[in-house]
């Protein structure tokens, strides 16, 4: 019988030594994740350029060469736009920014305000092609690949989201929207560690907005991170004393983690017994 009891000791001692190891493991891989998304980012982009780019640009240059551009008529073009875009007039808005891009010297500030009338009217399809041509006339602007993300979002293509958001906030890291974001769609993909980093990122931005302190407590406890759960439960509830989802929230990850250190502990003096006998 005491064969039996280390035995199993021994055997539970093994699986907590393994999934400490799997656990370490995975904390490495998510680390490690948005440098490689990063990376594939980069690397696209420079096949994208190379097979496409130079024809691209050449064309453009040509159209560009031939084109007549009329300022006055573009400038008119644009003041009723945005008239129409302030009173939610899409359909004149869209008129309007066509007729300016057919007078504009530079096709970046129509092409972006036209690609969001089509994103706000559900023509995903011309936006995303706008955006993409603007992604090689504008590398440096940080809201066409936040627009492009909101494209890849909205037709639950998350990796390649994550990669225009990656970027994005690689050009502006101060938008704590993107950064909210970007956290989102590491939830969707199961990558709590990285969310929560998302989430910590935008919360400095605004430490007292508290829908993005319950979205980090939130990841850290799914990443079984309870210490930095419990201290961003706790940083809600001297913003607000008596929220009571983080009163909840802060109670239930306490017992979260306290039954993990019971389990921690027994499975501990099990294999010390074992060695023992």
């Amino acid at each position: 019988m005491p064969e039996l009891y280390a035995f199993l000791a021994s055997l539970l001692m093994l699986t907590l030594l393994v999934g400490r190891r799997h656990w370490i493991v995975e904390r490495f891989k998510k680390l490690n994740f948005r440098k490689k998304v990063a990376a594939q980012v980069e690397e696209s982009k420079k096949e994208d350029q190379a097979s496409q780019g130079p024809r691209f640009r050449e064309s453009l240059g040509e159209e560009r060469r031939q084109k007549k551009w009329d300022i006055a008529k573009y400038k008119n073009s644009m003041r009723q736009a945005e008239m129409a875009l302030a009173k939610k007039n899409w359909e004149q808005a869209e008129t309007k920014l066509i007729q300016a891009l057919a007078d504009a010297k530079d096709e970046a500030p129509a092409s972006l305000k036209l690609a969001g009338v089509y994103l706000m009217t559900g023509q995903e399809r011309k936006a995303e092609t706008l955006l993409l041509r603007l992604a090689e006339l504008t590398p440096e602007d940080p809201v066409v690949f936040a627009s492009l993300a909101r494209i890849h979002t909205q037709k639950k293509r998350y990796k390649e989201a994550i990669g225009a958001y990656v970027r994005a906030v690689e050009l502006d890291p101060k938008k704590d929207e993107w950064m909210v974001h970007l956290g989102q769609l590491y939830l969707l993909l199961m990558r709590p560690g990285l969310a929560a980093e998302c989430f910590r990122r935008a919360a400095e931005m605004k430490p007292r907005e508290t829908a993005t302190l319950f979205l980090l407590a939130d990841a850290c406890r799914d990443d079984e991170d309870f210490d930095n759960a419990l201290f961003t439960y706790e940083k809600i509830l001297m913003i607000e004393p008596y929220n009571e989802k983080a009163q909840a929230a802060l109670r239930d990850v306490q017992n979260q983690r306290q039954e993990t250190e019971v389990t921690i502990r027994q499975m501990t003096q099990k294999h010390n017994l074992s060695v023992s006998q």
